[in-house]
């Protein structure tokens, strides 16, 4: 269910000509966010790991519900 949707909203909003840099842009800090807790997973253990997943996971909540709360451009800057 997730990468059917994800795939209608990338086709939707994400321009052809622009997909492969942009999903390039949002790739770079995932990895950096996986590579930092495998390297830190002996201190923060099983439990830390799963705390810090659902505390990021969370915060992409929250910034979507801010993205959502901003009001939709018209367009109607563009002709003037």
């Amino acid at each position: 269910l997730y990468f059917p949707a994800i795939g209608t909203l990338r086709s939707k909003y994400v321009p052809d000509s622009h997909k492969g840099s942009i999903i390039n842009i949002f790739r770079l800090p995932l990895n950096l966010i996986v590579i930092s807790t495998n390297l830190c997973i002996q201190r923060l253990g099983i439990q830390g790991a799963l705390q810090l997943s659902a505390a990021i996971l969370l915060l992409a909540c929250l910034a979507q519900l801010q993205l959502r709360a901003m009001p939709e451009e018209t367009g109607s800057e563009e002709a003037a």
